[in-house]
């Protein structure tokens, strides 16, 4: 009973395999699910332990980052705002208090008080834009 078993799984893992993208010459015991660089991006799945080598997402972004160098230089970050990298795309985030401008990357005008008094009323002041 056990032989057969393991005869359907090896069966099924060479006809599903393929399908799903795995290589084919991948021993079932070198079968791991992790992550790895494709291109600009990771791709994470089950998959060969020599492809597949970053055990998490994390990991493989973390790479991915230092592959592709410091995206703050130069800031893409208008108006003095500040450069902070961060793991999810586009890799980082600008912080716009105190410059006057509000958007991913600081690009847009604070509204005076005028302005925003004349919205709809279902819009949000941008909390870039308040000052404390």
């Amino acid at each position: 009973m056990m032989r057969s078993a393991l005869s359907l799984l090896l069966l099924l893992s060479a006809t599903l395999l393929p399908l799903t993208g795995v290589a084919a010459g991948c021993a079932p015991e070198h079968l791991v699910q992790g992550c790895r660089l494709e291109e600009d991006s990771c791709v994470c799945g089950l998959g060969c332990d020599t492809t597949f080598i970053y055990a998490t997402r994390e990991q493989c972004l973390t790479v991915l980052k230092e592959k592709k160098g410091d995206v703050c230089q130069p800031s893409p970050c208008e108006h003095g705002g500040v450069c902070s990298q961060i793991s999810r795309d586009p890799g980082y985030k600008c912080l716009c208090a105190n410059t006057g401008y509000y958007g991913h990357t600081c690009q847009r005008r604070c509204p005076t008080t005028e302005e925003f008094s004349k919205e709809d009323g279902k819009a949000t002041y941008p909390i870039e834009c308040m000052i404390f």
